[in-house]
């Protein structure tokens, strides 16, 4: 197959820089219809530079590049990422909330792709500090997503499920102090959305992090000038 046409080369690159896709986001990033961006993705998965998954009955199947896959899209530093029952919901969730922000213009970069820059660029480059690791070295959190602008990126986080108060604290108090990053939107559900913004609320984060609805997914907020925050960093 020809991996070189437009509409297969863009659903490469949006494989590898975001992790996962269902067919119908693949049809938008490729300007395709369902049916023809459905055909590609099986020559895909046939010629083993796609690997698909269908774990969550009533929705569609997600697909991943392999690594022969990323080679393919010019990305081998980056690694395949795994689709297991747990993960799935989530990852299905952050796909949709990827193609959404591309929509609204952005660019979208994901978790893998980030960890690639830090390790490449030997600093934190879109990460929170959220306190001390084992060896002593300063521990990060990385967004699920990022929007990469000319300025400062703006982190991108979807909460499905209520992380526990101190841990959910930890990491808004890291993006609240954060320098590297123009701010931070939660696309979270209702009860997600409602620990979350309990967090903001108790550090006095709402300046840098905004909390939306997976509905508002696409929608980012004006942030307050971050020049005003402590630095973690």
């Amino acid at each position: 197959m020809n991996l070189t046409a437009p509409s297969t080369a863009a659903i490469l690159d949006w494989l590898a820089a975001t992790g996962a896709a269902s067919a119908p986001e693949l049809a938008s990033v490729s300007g395709s219809s369902h049916r023809a961006a459905a055909a590609r993705i099986s020559a895909l998965e046939q010629a083993g530079l796609v690997r698909s998954a269908a774990l969550l009955r009533g929705e569609p199947a997600l697909h991943v590049l392999t690594r022969r896959g990323l080679r393919a899209a010019g990305r081998p530093e980056l690694e395949p990422l795994a689709i297991s029952a747990a993960s799935f919901g989530h990852l299905l969730a952050v796909a949709r909330v990827a193609v959404a922000l591309r929509a609204a213009g952005e660019q979208v970069g994901d978790e893998r792709e980030l960890r690639v820059l830090e390790r490449a660029e030997g600093r934190a480059v879109a990460s929170a500090a959220v306190g001390i690791a084992r060896d002593g070295a300063t521990a990060w959190h990385r967004p699920d997503l990022v929007c990469w602008r000319s300025g400062l990126p703006v982190a991108v986080e979807v909460e499905l499920t209520v992380k526990g108060p101190e841990r959910l604290r930890a990491i808004v108090r890291g993006w609240a102090r954060s320098r590297l990053v123009e701010g931070v939107v939660y696309y979270a559900r209702p009860a997600a959305a409602r620990a979350v913004a309990t967090a903001v609320r108790r550090e006095s984060a709402a300046a840098a992090v905004s909390v939306l609805g997976l509905e508002h997914a696409g929608e980012l907020p004006a942030f307050a000038s971050m020049s005003s925050f402590p630095s973690a960093t």
